[in-house]
């Protein structure tokens, strides 16, 4: 009796260590996904339903790789993409004033300062109507930009200022335009 049941402690062990062992990889494997390492693959020992478990986990992992590779190449391409064009408004001798949908300045580049003389620096994050408050001379542009963009609702604009400048008057052809939702929103003012 005491070598039977010897023996059947004995299969039971060697049985659920045979059992157990295939878990264990997805276990293994599992810890290694929620750690971002998506490159681990166990091997398919079986065709049962731990079989078809493993291979579904292969399979995920394999998706899941995919993906984030495409997220990263996507992200690379979008940063390129963007500094490209940071690159191309910092060189344009045109004035330009970038805003979001609340009509917030989001960016501003170098020949907008220059043209008006005035740092756009502390405005970024605020709305026209708030700008006297930090640059008074922008007092007549920041009316005319909200008031043409109330005016021509999601359409273009042009319109004409004169402001006093350093030496006299100075005469600005604003031009104004709504981007569409998909393209991250906004307005545009070219000056």
């Amino acid at each position: 009796l005491l070598p039977a049941l010897l023996s059947a402690l004995a299969l039971a062990f060697v049985l659920s260590d045979r059992l157990s062992a295939p878990l264990g990889v997805l276990v293994e494997g599992t810890r290694a996904v929620a750690s971002g390492d998506f490159s681990q693959r166990a091997a398919v020992a079986s065709s049962d339903e731990l079989g078809m478990l493993t291979q579904s986990f292969n399979s995920m992992t394999l998706q899941l790789a995919e993906a984030r590779a495409a997220a990263e190449r996507h992200q690379a391409e979008l940063a390129q993409a963007k500094a490209y064009l940071e690159s191309i408004l910092a060189n344009l001798s045109a004035g330009v004033l970038a805003f979001d949908e609340a009509l917030q300045l989001r960016a501003a580049n170098r020949s907008a300062g220059s043209i008006l003389g005035a740092e756009f620096t502390p405005l970024i994050g605020s709305a026209p109507q708030r700008w006297p408050e930090h640059a008074p001379g922008l007092a007549d542009l920041a009316r005319a930009i909200a008031a043409a963009f109330e005016r021509a609702g999601n359409g273009e604009w042009e319109q004409q200022l004169e402001r006093p400048s350093r030496g006299g008057t100075q005469l600005l052809l604003l031009r104004g335009t709504r981007l569409p939702h998909g393209a991250e929103g906004g307005c545009v003012v070219v000056f």
